[in-house]
């Protein structure tokens, strides 16, 4: 048997059967912390990751793209006609980062950028390639929903739908607020 030093014998006892380090109770790279276990918010941006990060090997598996080019191909073949300046909102980036990968894909033939009648603005739509591929990305993205919903009744269903509903709206508000610069008690 092994001697130990004072300090540690004071520290451990002899006794001891555990490891010294025993595994957490928790998985933290998919619980998170107790707040993220408590906070309805955090919960949710959570959802929001896993889903956003298996989205993107299923859709770059699909197209080849990067995580950036098949958000902006998406956003341009879901709300045409769109500017730079608005998509570079819808994807949370810098309209020089979006102009670069909309020319790439504009390159590709997937996209069609024009200038708009009386501005400096363009305009940026998908072409007639470019819908030929948004099809099956679809597809994709109703399987992928199912595969998600997988387990909750259509009353559930509803009952989500009610409740995102609602914290959409209050979160519009708080950003509303934030953005004038607001607290909530004021």
């Amino acid at each position: 048997m092994k001697r130990t030093t004072r300090a540690r014998s004071a520290r451990l006892p002899a006794t001891r059967s555990k490891p010294l380090h025993e595994p957490p109770l928790i998985r933290k790279d998919i619980e998170g912390g107790p707040l993220s276990r408590e906070l309805v918010s955090i919960q949710i941006v959570r959802l929001a990751d896993f889903i956003e990060r298996s989205g993107r090997l299923a859709y770059g598996r699909h197209t080849g793209f990067s995580d950036f080019e098949w958000r902006v191909f998406i956003w341009v073949c879901e709300t045409p006609p769109v500017s730079i300046n608005e998509l570079s909102a819808l994807v949370h980036r810098g309209a020089g980062q979006v102009s670069r990968t909309v020319q790439k894909l504009v390159s590709a033939g997937l996209l069609h950028r024009a200038n708009r009648a009386g501005g400096p603005t363009v305009s940026i739509t998908p072409t007639r390639l470019g819908l030929t591929l948004y099809g099956p990305l679809v597809t994709i993205a109703r399987e992928r929903n199912v595969e998600i919903v997988a387990g909750l009744s259509a009353d559930e269903l509803r009952v989500l739908d009610k409740c995102v509903a609602q914290m959409i709206r209050n979160a519009l508000a708080m950003l509303a607020r934030e953005q004038k610069g607001q607290s909530a008690d004021e």
